[in-house]
């Protein structure tokens, strides 16, 4: 890595061992393979941009995860407000198969987490996903504590409504 200084040398060796992960993490937020792509593309872009303010190495991953969050969640508003128009003729992208889509269609209780707020999925894929403690989360998302139980307990009570309770996913806190 020429020409870089040890501390960006140093951000791209943490990066690029995140970036599998993270692009799942935003397949999984987004719902969509080519928008985690670009959500994981930008979050990158952010970090390198501001990776003066990350004080201490070992917290990388937690840093990281605050940015592509937020990332997402832009991504998700911005969506909201626009408005897909199908042309005629122009044929839809038959024959593309987005693997994110896949496991979203294919398996109820992540099709129940796809249909949460943005706020509640990242609290559940950054618990049962990620494996992340509440604090962890917390710290991810730089909400309190008791914000986070609160909405992840709501985010398992809509779950567990919308799958009626005989589909009751098995989830401990």
């Amino acid at each position: 890595m020429g020409g870089l200084d040890p501390a960006q040398a140093r951000f791209l060796g943490f990066a690029s061992a995140e970036l599998d992960r993270a692009y799942r993490l935003a397949g999984l937020l987004l719902g969509d393979a080519s928008e985690a792509e670009d959500a994981t593309q930008d979050a990158l872009v952010r970090a390198w941009r501001s990776s003066g303010s990350l004080r201490d190495a070992s917290s990388f991953q937690a840093w990281f995860d605050r940015i592509l969050v937020n990332v997402c969640r832009d991504r998700l508003r911005r969506r909201r407000q626009i408005r897909f128009i199908a042309l005629d003729g122009v044929p839809e992208a038959q024959g593309r198969t987005d693997p994110f889509k896949q496991v979203l269609d294919a398996d109820e209780v992540v099709r129940g987490i796809a249909g949460l707020d943005m706020d509640l999925r990242s609290v559940v894929i950054l618990r049962y996903w990620a494996d992340l403690t509440v604090e962890d989360i917390a710290l991810r998302l730089d909400w309190p504590i008791g914000t986070v139980k609160s909405r992840l307990h709501r985010a398992l009570e809509r779950m567990r409504a919308d799958l009626g309770a005989g589909a009751e996913p098995e989830v401990t806190s």
